[in-house]
């Protein structure tokens, strides 16, 4: 009866973080690759999420039109920060 129960408030936990906290299933920092870059002192930035290994991560889509004034080229890895769960990143500065 206790495994029942156990499964039950797991699934229930689960449940509740996917409604009301779904920033809790991502890591508030991450990696991600600049696939394309316009501009000159203001730049848009299409970036690709990267997982932990710098891999592209599919849980993912590409990211558009990500306004930054750090100096960045095609093909450069940022550190980025999703603000409140939303897939509005943040770019905070250039890897190395």
């Amino acid at each position: 009866m206790s495994d029942m129960m156990k499964q039950f408030v797991a699934q229930e936990l689960e449940q509740q973080i996917k409604e009301n906290y779904p920033h809790l299933q991502y890591p508030p920092f991450m990696y991600a690759e600049a696939v394309q870059v316009q501009g000159e002192l203001t730049k848009e930035v299409t970036l690709k999420i990267l997982d932990k290994n710098r891999q592209p991560d599919s849980r993912f889509p590409e990211v558009p039109k990500v306004k930054t004034d750090i100096y960045i080229q095609k093909g450069d890895v940022v550190v980025i920060a999703l603000l409140y769960g939303e897939l509005d990143p943040f770019i905070l500065r250039r890897c190395t």
